[in-house]
């Protein structure tokens, strides 16, 4: 290119040795510009390497960070387990000496199961009555959350063609640059698909109906 000129390179020479630290040199922008062979496959291949990067590092770092933690995860458990096999120890030494005690107890408590069984028998009659209300209370809470969630599940469907459509309306946008930046006067919009969630008449209708319902 003869006649195209650099005007920002003398603006940001700081910036501009870092992109040719990065491997992105001026000459190398022009040589593609002016078709070179050379460039135009070191860019490509540049490309492609980045790419690749972008598609398969996440995949590298979520792996290599779930082995990380699994191995923290491990040696915690590990220590978990040793730590309770100490106090399992302590715990068995100790139950011993309480079943010396406990069995002298037995003894003691049988002659106080006469004095009890009136108390007894009184706080049991009011613990049945109450769990009996909190049963009750129970399934009508249970009741009235099944049919938020009912209420939430279907508002959630309603919404699943808007939701596609914004998604299609997307890659419609993104697929319809690439067509005209890559063959310019020549594109055919026509050969873009494009989804229609929303448009549908029986979509529509049964959008229409069922959001009656939830008005």
């Amino acid at each position: 290119m003869k006649h195209i000129k650099n005007l920002v390179g003398k603006h940001g020479k700081k910036l501009k040795a870092r992109a040719e630290k990065l491997g992105v040199a001026d000459s190398l922008i022009m040589g593609c510009i002016n078709g070179d062979d050379a460039a135009l496959t070191k860019v490509g291949e540049m490309g492609n390497e980045g790419e690749r990067i972008l598609t398969i590092m996440p995949y590298i770092t979520d792996n290599l960070s779930a082995f990380i933690k699994g191995t923290e995860e491990y040696n915690k458990g590990l220590a978990e387990i040793y730590k309770q096999a100490g106090a399992s120890g302590i715990a068995l030494d100790k139950a011993s000496a309480d079943l010396t005690i406990a069995n002298l107890k037995y003894g003691h408590e049988r002659s106080e199961i006469g004095l009890k069984l009136s108390s007894d028998r009184t706080l049991e009659n009011q613990r049945y009555r109450e769990s009996i209300d909190l049963v009750k209370l129970k399934a009508y809470i249970d009741y009235h959350m099944s049919k938020v969630d009912h209420l939430a599940a279907a508002k959630s469907q309603l919404a699943r063609p808007v939701k596609a459509q914004l998604d299609a309306d997307r890659t419609y946008e993104t697929e319809k640059a690439k067509h005209l930046l890559t063959y310019g006067e020549g594109s055919d919009l026509d050969l873009v698909p494009r989804k229609s969630f929303t448009t549908n008449k029986l979509v529509q209708a049964f959008r229409t109906a069922v959001s009656t319902i939830f008005e």
